[in-house]
Formats: structure tokens, sequence, C-alpha cells
């Protein structure tokens, strides 16, 4: 098979782009999942153990500040935040990393999928792309959170607007290989009279990945629902002890419900793709070029 079997270039509705997706992941579930496992997954364990620890160091925290409650140090509850900063540091590094080499591979296998057609490009070609993009995809990850965390900080709606209106910045930058600027400009321009249905959309596919993930969280929730009563039989008032098991359960849990993002990561691309033609016209543009050239 040397031509893609789904034709990411067109305008496609609501349901369509459900449906795009999801037969995308389907036809491609074998090596863009191998994809992922290879270049992604390293990085989600990393951030899945620093996760664990950070947790166990955040419950001895809390309870060694209940257990001294009567210190008269004023400042000792904030040395306790900060012998765990550092735990915190290294969590948000490396879920940003993780975050990154997501995107960086998805949009990069999409990328040589419609380039090179499906059977055109191996997960070394694939590869070779994710190292030339992922630096810059690296910064606009910084960019945009700090961007859209602030629109949150000062109020929510602003926050959820920026979020929704670069939501396209990221394959615009892999697949038209643009500069920052320019792809920032680009992601109002084409989300301009479509920020409604893009945020439906998202709305959707976010209740989806939520609830695949509360059913995959239930061995987890079980063990936490276990340690909470036998907390509550042993009256003890140190806070809640959670036991090592419960934390190894839910850094798994939150491991595998990382491999759902793939879902709004590949539908971002057909939303991008859609409001390319809608607002632009590159197919019909290029039928009608063809079509000169036949004459």
């Amino acid at each position: 098979m040397t031509n893609q079997s789904i034709n990411f270039k067109r305008e496609r509705d609501f349901g369509d782009l459900f449906n795009a997706t999801f037969s995308f992941i389907g036809h491609e579930f074998k090596r863009l999942g191998t994809s992922v496992l290879y270049f992604v997954l390293p990085l989600l364990l990393l951030s899945a153990i620093s996760s664990t620890i950070y947790s166990v160091k955040l419950q001895e925290t809390m309870q060694n500040m209940v257990s001294s409650a009567g210190d008269p140090d004023p400042f000792a509850m904030f040395t306790a935040m900060a012998s765990i900063s550092s735990y915190v540091f290294f969590n948000i590094i490396l879920s940003l990393l993780a975050t990154t080499m997501m995107l960086c591979t998805v949009y990069c296998y999409i990328k040589m999928y419609i380039h090179k057609g499906s059977a055109g490009f191996t997960v070394n070609d694939v590869w070779r792309e994710v190292m030339k993009n992922f630096g810059r995809l690296l910064i606009a990850s910084v960019l945009i959170g700090l961007l859209v965390g602030v629109g949150f900080v000062f109020c929510i709606l602003p926050g959820i607007y920026l979020g929704v209106a670069l939501s396209i910045i990221f394959p615009i930058l892999i697949l038209e290989e643009i500069n920052f600027s320019d792809a920032f400009s680009r992601s109002f321009k084409l989300m301009k009279s479509n920020w409604w249905m893009t945020f439906g959309v998202f709305i959707v596919a976010g209740i989806m990945i939520y609830i695949l993930s509360i059913l995959l969280a239930v061995p987890s929730m079980i063990m936490g629902f276990k340690s909470m009563f036998f907390n509550i039989k042993q009256a003890q008032n140190v806070g809640m002890n959670f036991s090592i098991e419960f934390y190894v359960v839910t850094a798994l849990t939150n491991l595998i419900s990382q491999f759902f993002t793939i879902i709004p990561i590949v539908l971002t691309a057909f939303i991008y793709y859609s409001l390319v033609e809608k607002h632009e016209k590159p197919s019909l543009i290029e039928k009608i070029g063809q079509m000169n050239e036949n004459e």
C-alpha cells in the first residue's frame, strides 16, 4: 500500500473528526504505538517514578507537620515544604519533557504519513524527524504553557480561550515548518470563527478520556478507600497513611492513561487540516492547477 488510506487534507464536520481520528489510530496502531513506546515511554516511566517519590515525600512531610503542630517555630511549615521543592521541580520538568515528546512523536508520525504514504516510512524515519523538531516544540510548550497559565491566573475565561485558540500551534509548527511567531498568528487566524466548534470537540474528547481514565483508575481508587477506612478505624490523627503499593499502582495507572492523550493529539491534527481546507481550499486549488496542466 503506497498511498495513505486516510486523507487528512479535507474539511470535516464534528462527527467526521472523531471518525477519522479513531480510524487513523486503528489503522496505524502497531507502528504508531511502537514509535510512542520507543520514544515516549522512557520519559513517561521517569515521570511516573518521580511522581511516586514526590507523593511519598509529600505524605511524610504532611505527617511530620501534623505531628509537630505544637512547634513554636513559625517557619517550620515553610521549612518542611521547602524540603520537597526539588521533587516538585523534577516532577514538573519530567512531565514537560514527556508531554512534549508525545506531541512531537505523534505529529512527526502524521507528517511522515502524509508526505510519504502509509507504507513509505519507518520508525527510524519518525525518530529523525522527532530529533529535528523536539527542541523548538519544547520551547513552544513552555511559552504556550506560561501564556495560558497567566490567562487562568487573571481570569479563567481568557485561559480557556487561549488554550483552544492556540491548540493547533503544535501541528502548525511540525507540519508547516514555520517559526513560532508565524505559527502563533496563523493559529489565531485559522481558529477565527471556528473557536466554538473546536471547543465543543475538545469538550467531548475530554469527557471520553476522563471516563476511560476513571475506569482505569478503579484499582487504585479501591486501594485508596481501603487505606482511608483503615486510618479511620485505627483512629490515626497524623493524616492519611497510604501504602507504597497504592502510590505505585496510582503511578502505573497515570502512566497508562497518558497513552489516551494520543486521541486528542491526532484529533487536533485533523482539526488543523479541516480549518486549512475551510479557510484556504488548498486541495481545490491543487485540483484546478492539475486540470489546467492537463488541458
